[in-house]
């Protein structure tokens, strides 16, 4: 099974109707139906776009599906992709501190970490169970420093209404 991106569950949850935690007793928004989204699609600014593109193609193993002068995308799910955008041409600059985390939700998270640790992939820590939620994850780091955290929300109370979301979109 192909990892899927985070804000792809955004959207399976807006599917379920399900509140946002401290909202309960309100009434969740209502937007037209005829206002949909199709897919999600993040954008990385690089100073070396070329050594991105090897990684996320090669390492990663994604398909390119757009190749234009200055952007790559690639296919993470059916409706996930990634943006590799050359920072010399693109709406913003790459950045030495990185505020973006891309999240894989995966069931072969162990798999994963093995197969990017002898890729050489550099690493945060060690693949785990997370104390802070209900996550087996790990958060390996792409050529120039974004997060890229593959995780599987496991089986509690927590994550009753996201495992739901995620049965309901195949997973």
């Amino acid at each position: 099974m192909k990892p899927i991106l985070l804000p792809a569950l955004a959207l399976a949850l807006a599917a379920l109707g399900a509140a946002s935690p401290g909202s309960a007793s309100e009434e969740p928004p209502q937007r037209p139906p005829s206002l949909g989204v199709d897919a999600t699609l993040v954008f990385l600014y690089y100073e070396d776009p070329e050594r991105a593109q090897q990684f996320y193609g090669e390492v990663l193993g994604l398909e390119l599906v757009v190749e234009q002068a200055f952007t790559h995308i690639y296919q993470i799910s059916p409706t996930s992709f990634v943006g590799l955008v050359d920072e010399e041409r693109g709406m913003h600059r790459a950045s030495e501190a990185k505020a973006v985390t891309l999240s894989f939700i995966t069931d072969e998270v162990d798999e994963w970490y093995e197969y990017l640790v002898s890729r050489g992939v550099p690493m945060r820590g060690p693949v785990r169970d997370s104390a802070n939620h209900p996550t087996r994850n790990f958060v390996a780091y792409d050529p120039e420093g974004y997060y890229l955290e593959f995780e599987t929300f496991l089986d509690d109370e927590e994550n009753t209404l996201l495992l739901e979301a995620l049965r309901r979109a195949g997973r």
